[in-house]
């Protein structure tokens, strides 16, 4: 394995966060609190990274407004290199989501202007980090024709690529993209849908076939409370959901990868990979926001090892 740094790609935002004090109602104004914190797939992936000790390079669009300046403060205090990040005027993208009083999603808004401030010519630019890396991070909110370069780029210098698809639009970016190569993508059922142009009663099982035989090496299979899977050509791994007290499911998927990739890093079995990401989803689910800036080794150590005893009872 390389020892370059994990370079992740994607969009940094800041997220805004509103937790309703009963269940929301559509059409009218609900009673909420309100909380900020860090976002963006990548950037929050890439946050935990660098919080449990690996090297990480972010290259992401940050603006120069208020909330941009704050964002990346946050990401240079928990130790994401930013000197490959591009820095303008225009406005740094938020996420808006409204809450229910468990932490569910019920309803999200995102303003980006990423994908138009991140170009080939920008990332070819970037060429021997990218080459060096350990592994890369990809977020489809890159436009089609930034993720088609990354991905050849990827399969022609040999590097580990990890493809997140953020969100069913933007999953349909990979409807028509080569993903040969790629080591692992991390998509829900419908985002698979999207993926692969399917219609909406596909058997689960069909829909990750069609995956694989595209030449994606793993698909981590996401289902929420009902747990995950990962699968390649003869190989299926399944674990059921963390138990913890929820607080917030913002951005459990993304500290999952994040738990996913560090362990790869560290040279463990992909069995242990989909425990190690459950784990760092145990956490992340009982804070809120996007990551746990307290986050430590130690923190998902103790973790691990409590989801080994559980998941060893069943």
């Amino acid at each position: 394995m390389k020892k370059g740094p994990v370079v992740c790609i994607g969009a940094s935002l800041i997220d805004e966060s509103y937790i309703c004090h009963s269940q929301p109602v559509a059409g009218t104004s609900n009673i909420a609190t309100y909380y900020r914190s860090p976002g963006g797939v990548a950037r929050n992936i890439a946050n935990h990274l660098a919080l449990l000790g690996n090297n990480v390079e972010l290259i992401t669009h940050f603006g120069t407004d208020p909330g941009g300046l704050w964002l990346m403060e946050q990401c240079s205090e928990a130790g994401i290199g930013l000197s490959h990040a591009f820095v303008n005027d225009n406005e740094t993208g938020r996420f808006v989501a409204m809450l229910t009083p468990e932490g569910d999603l019920f309803a999200g808004a995102v303003s980006c202007s990423f994908e138009n401030m991140i170009t080939t010519e920008f990332l070819q630019q970037k060429a021997a980090l990218i080459r060096s890396a350990s592994l890369l991070l990809l977020d489809t909110n890159l436009s089609k024709t930034c993720l088609n370069w990354l991905l050849q780029f990827c399969r022609e210098e040999k590097v580990p690529c990890v493809v997140e698809p953020v969100s069913v639009p933007k999953a349909a970016r990979l409807l028509n993209a080569d993903i040969s190569g790629v080591m692992l993508v991390t998509p829900n059922q419908d985002e698979m849908l999207a993926i692969t142009g399917s219609i909406r009663n596909t058997e689960p099982e069909i829909l990750i076939n069609q995956v694989l035989e595209r030449g994606v090496q793993y698909v981590w299979k996401r289902a929420g409370k009902e747990g995950s899977g990962v699968y390649s050509r003869g190989f299926h791994y399944s674990l059921p959901a963390p138990e913890a007290d929820v607080t917030d499911t913002t951005g459990a998927g993304d500290a999952a990868l994040a738990g996913w990739i560090h362990a790869w890093l560290n040279g463990r079995s992909i069995e242990d990979c989909l425990v190690y990401g459950h784990a760092m989803a145990s956490i992340i689910l009982q804070v809120k926001g996007a990551v746990y800036p307290g986050l430590t080794m130690n923190q998902l150590e103790i973790s691990y090892r409590k989801l080994t005893k559980q998941y060893e009872s069943i």
